[in-house]
């Protein structure tokens, strides 16, 4: 009954779930950070506002959700969800800062101007900052959301759906269901220690003008094979089998033994 009810109740908001103010908001932001480039030749200030509006809401929703578990005497929960949504907050602020780089290169170009690559280099090393921070968290939370039998929801728009009433968490459930950004932190703290390691490994088989020997030759032939091809199967094997145990498909996916806590709604 309480999750039809907010299947409900979001069904007559679906129409406004996407405000025209934060599509406006959007449109505006790429042009201003163009505006801050040409006027600071600072690619980090440019790419600061997207990245800001694109965690902003992330974290605002997480720091509900760790208010709400602190207070249901769940710590445990409230931590791993907390810094879930910090991770996927830097998912996403770095996504935006990519965007902005590749914005940025794209309208020099048009405008005839050959980028300056050393200022890009501020940004994309923000861009690998974010991304490796999310990488961190990812793995430790991963871990201890699966020590701890945690399923986990993620995802900005989870204090709009419930209207700020937090009982509602435990009966709200989508059909077919809404994307658990959890998924970008677990794939992406899988994928990107492997890309690293590779990468380091193939430069340093190759740093040699590119003059490989038998036995580095046979090393680079073994290392190519194992980036290319079975790193991605492991990967996949193992992504599906911690998403199954911590990945909630809906939020009473995650919250639902608070039901039993909580009166029918």
């Amino acid at each position: 009954m309480g999750s039809s009810l907010v299947n409900e109740r979001y069904d007559r908001k679906k129409s406004s779930e996407v405000s025209s103010t934060g599509i406006l908001l959007w449109s505006l932001l790429f042009p201003l950070s163009l505006a801050v480039y040409w006027l600071t030749s600072s690619v980090v200030l440019a790419a600061l506002l997207p990245s800001i509006r694109a965690a902003v809401p992330t974290l605002q929703t997480g720091w509900w959700i760790r208010w709400y578990e602190l207070n249901s005497a769940r710590p445990i929960r409230g931590f791993i969800l907390w810094w879930f949504y910090v991770a996927d907050a830097l998912w996403l602020a770095s996504a935006a800062s990519f965007m902005t780089v590749m914005f940025l290169v794209v309208i020099e170009t048009r405008f005839g101007k050959q980028p300056d690559m050393n200022r890009f280099v501020t940004g994309m090393l923000m861009i690998v900052i974010g991304i490796g921070l999310n990488t961190l968290l990812g793995l430790y939370l991963a871990i201890l959301a699966w020590h701890h039998s945690v399923r986990v929801w993620i995802h900005p728009k989870t204090l709009r759906w419930c209207q700020g009433n937090c009982e509602l968490l435990a009966h709200l459930s989508f059909h077919p269901p809404k994307f658990n950004h959890a998924v970008f932190v677990l794939g992406t703290s899988l994928v990107t220690p492997g890309l690293v390691l590779g990468t380091i490994l193939l430069i340093a088989c190759t740093g040699n003008g590119g003059q490989l020997d038998n036995v580095t030759f046979s090393l680079f032939i073994a290392i190519m094979i194992a980036f290319f091809l079975v790193q991605p199967i492991v990967m996949i094997a193992v992504y599906f089998k911690i998403a199954n145990r911590i990945i909630a498909t809906n939020p009473e996916d995650c919250w639902g033994d608070a039901k039993a806590e909580q009166p029918s709604i």
